[in-house]
């Protein structure tokens, strides 16, 4: 059985680097951030993109 993984941030270079890793790996990732426009090309590799919100008080 596979283990499932959140990646927050990747957008960026070093979170969408960890979520390709994983995602190579066997880990099923979701991969976290608030801009899902960048986060496209990872679904060629299985993972999972989630939208972040930034909610201000």
């Amino acid at each position: 059985m596979a283990k499932t993984v959140l990646v927050t941030g990747t957008a960026a270079v070093i979170g969408k680097a960890t979520a390709i890793y994983l995602a190579q790996n066997g880990y099923n990732v979701y991969g976290a951030a608030r801009r899902t426009e960048k986060m496209q090309d990872l679904k060629t590799y299985g993972i999972k993109p989630i939208k972040l919100y930034t909610i201000t008080i």
